[in-house]
């Protein structure tokens, strides 16, 4: 603290010889003037004082008869005096400043946290249609607009936060590929007049357990897409049996229908891969508002070159993102080449990718009880071809339809 308040007042480093600088430096301190990093040789002596002491010594030199010579200058008072002859530098912090202030009214930065189906891409141009894009302003940014029009425009989305940080848009979401029914029952806008669970493809009833709802179909029962599986309609009857009215209900139950389905897959014999060569090229490159600058500048001379990019936004201090980014291209050159599986190899890939198939659809719920598949070679390829027995939950919500009449009001 004391050298940051030496500091503002400004101080110096002085040196003194002559006929009795010992008398010099008693007298100083007899009158209150601070002495500090005091040092002598050979009848001289260096030390450094404030500089409004500096001014309160001229008496004391001529009354000890000695010599005093400024050796440095530092503080503030002396930094303003050198600052006075450099106007153009300083003109130029101001305006860094000023520039500084200005870019960080916009948004030079844009990331996404959270999407797994949903590419980058997909969400970039989904920005740029609602206005959002790198340079635009801040204060036109609407956050609870474009958290609205996301879950518009994107079903699977079940959540999603968009937050402004810095010059920094950060659109964070979660994802859902289907809403469950218990998502949908909790729709109280959607279904607060009752739902139907109805068939979301023909199959037959496999299973069939009910929660809430009326059933309409039993097990072993073949049903149609778009049937009523359980009704969100329950009767409330008279003591004779007769219906007096009708509650409604968001049906629910599991439900799993058999169906069969059919599958083809192709693996060709022929194919072309990248025979890469070993040579390579590496470019430079700048861009600045989507535009790239490459250096040095000249295009790859290879034909046929896969490209390796590498890039790394610039911030300034390490906090501000501007609209420019660094970064490196390498150019990896490849022959293509012809190439011929044999019938074996070209087995195993077609079963490779039929057990991926599988796994997907296991993935999304749908257990195979059955398959009856073979593997034909037609021309310069093999085929998959066959069906498949599954099992699924394929039901689906919808809001009920008319109320019936009830006999007091048809007798009416």
């Amino acid at each position: 603290m004391v050298g940051i308040i030496r500091w503002l007042k400004g101080f110096v480093k002085i040196r003194v010889w002559g006929y009795a600088p010992e008398r010099f430096m008693n007298l100083c301190t007899n009158r209150g003037i601070v002495l500090w990093g005091l040092s002598g040789s050979g009848g001289c002596y260096t030390m450094f004082l404030c500089l409004s002491d500096y001014f309160a010594i001229r008496d004391i030199v001529k009354k000890t008869k000695t010599r005093v010579a400024v050796l440095e200058r530092h503080g503030l008072p002396f930094f303003m005096r050198d600052a006075a002859k450099r106007k153009i530098f300083f003109l130029g912090i101001l305006c860094c400043f000023i520039f500084l202030s200005v870019m960080s009214r916009f948004v030079w930065a844009i990331d996404f946290v959270g999407n797994e189906r949903i590419t980058n891409d997909e969400l970039t141009d989904f920005l740029n249609e609602n206005g959002v894009d790198y340079g635009t302003r801040k204060s036109v940014l609407n956050t609870e607009l474009l958290e609205a029009a996301l879950r518009e425009t994107f079903p699977q989305v079940t959540w999603t936060s968009v937050r402004v940080d810095g010059c920094r848009i950060t659109v964070q979401l979660k994802e859902n590929e289907l809403p469950t029914r218990e998502e949908l029952q909790e729709n109280e806008n959607l279904f607060s007049d009752g739902a139907d669970l109805v068939a979301a493809r023909s199959g037959v009833v496999s299973s069939i357990l009910t929660r809430s709802g009326v059933p309409q179909v039993k097990q072993g029962d073949h049903v149609e897409k778009g049937d009523i599986l359980i009704s969100g309609l329950v009767p409330v009857t008279n003591d004779d049996g007769t219906v007096r009215e009708w509650q409604r209900t968001a049906a629910d139950g599991d439900i799993l229908l058999e169906y069969e389905g059919t599958v083809s897959l192709k693996q060709a014999f022929f194919y072309t891969y990248k025979n890469y060569t070993g040579r390579e090229k590496k470019f430079f490159f700048f861009s600045l508002f989507n535009r790239r600058y490459v250096f040095p500048f000249r295009k790859c001379s290879f034909l046929r070159y896969d490209e390796v990019i590498q890039q790394e936004r610039v911030r300034l201090l390490g906090q501000i993102d501007l609209p420019m980014f660094t970064g490196s291209v390498i150019c990896r050159e490849y022959l293509p080449v012809d190439a011929v599986y044999d019938a074996e190899s070209a087995k195993r890939l077609l079963d490779a990718n039929f057990q991926k198939f599988i796994s997907g659809l296991e993935e999304k719920g749908v257990h195979i009880i059955q398959k009856d598949v073979k593997i034909i070679e037609k021309g310069e390829a093999l085929f998959l071809e066959g069906r498949l027995t599954v099992l699924e939950e394929a039901v689906t919500l919808r809001p009920v339809g008319a109320v019936p009449e009830t006999e007091s009001e048809t007798a009416a």
